[in-house]
């Protein structure tokens, strides 16, 4: 039997499936949790958060939170830089200084955004900063759809965790490929581009749903090229990527949208999967 769950969290939807024979309140309740602990001590968007409080000038020493930035500083490693934590002053100023309902305005500055691994100083649990300041939303939150699945995978193996499009699953009913997932189209008209069983981790990551328009009439989205410090001009309107977890294919979706083919071409010779779509509706890796 096929139990589910929805809640807001991390300023998403955050939908659960679970396949047991009763409704699992224990787990519902515990992912519900874990959800609230990430989001306190990792959201920009809270003054009391760890991460905000790294961004005032505190030292963090947070176990948690040390292997978040590790999971950062790996992440841009691996996209060759075009994933990059340190965007936060440019979303700022681009005018995304506070949750998305209430953004407006802002001044795109072209600029390129520092490297990670000149600002960030990890030293055991604890954490400061050289310079800058992080934004680890996109990342915490494919990691705490990871951190889901593996903490309620023993007691509910056949289990779905979708969190604004960053999914992760596990298990399957005896003679079934795997959870039919679809990735939606991202302008109306579009066909879907994918639909498919599925296990493991996936992410989407679209310039089409965060975007506002500036003091000087751009229009701007919450995609950051770290080369230039303004909203990336990519060939792609969507990305999807999967991969073994999910903090690694949203890594790779937003590196992808943001570096375009290069950025593909790199991704799928680390061998994931890449499914990118153009604002025609074409589709690059299908």
């Amino acid at each position: 039997m096929e139990h589910a769950d929805a809640f807001r969290a991390m300023d998403t939807d955050i939908d659960v499936l679970v396949e047991a024979p009763m409704r699992p309140l224990a787990a519902f309740l515990s992912l519900r949790l874990l959800f609230e602990q990430q989001e306190e001590k990792f959201s920009r968007f809270r003054a009391s958060s760890l991460l905000s409080r790294l961004n005032a000038g505190e030292t963090v020493d947070d176990g948690r939170f040390a292997q978040a930035c590790t999971l950062a500083l790996e992440g841009h490693r691996l996209t060759c830089g075009f994933f990059n934590p340190m965007v936060l002053p440019a979303l700022v100023q681009a005018g995304y200084g506070a949750t998305f309902s209430s953004v407006s305005g802002g001044e795109l500055q072209r600029q390129p955004v520092p490297d990670p691994n000149t600002c960030v100083v990890i030293d055991g649990g604890r954490v400061s900063l050289a310079a800058g300041a992080l934004d680890l939303g996109g990342i915490v939150k494919g990691w705490t759809v990871d951190l889901a699945v593996e903490m309620l995978s023993g007691d509910c193996p056949n289990l779905f965790v979708n969190a604004g499009g960053d999914l992760r699953c596990s298990g399957a009913e005896e003679g079934v490929d795997g959870w039919l997932v679809a990735v939606d189209a991202p302008l109306p008209g579009m066909a879907d581009p994918w639909e498919g069983p599925m296990r493991g981790a996936v992410a989407t990551s679209t310039t089409v749903k965060r975007r506002w328009r500036t003091n000087s009439g751009e229009m701007a989205h919450h995609l950051i090229d770290p080369r230039t410090g303004v909203p990336a001009e990519s060939p792609f309107v969507q990305v999807t990527v999967w991969a073994d977890a999910v903090w690694l294919a949203e890594v790779w979706a937003k590196a992808v949208l943001i570096g375009g083919e290069s950025a593909a071409a790199v991704a799928r010779d680390a061998g994931h999967r890449v499914l990118a779509v153009r604002s025609d509706g074409s589709l690059s890796g299908k």
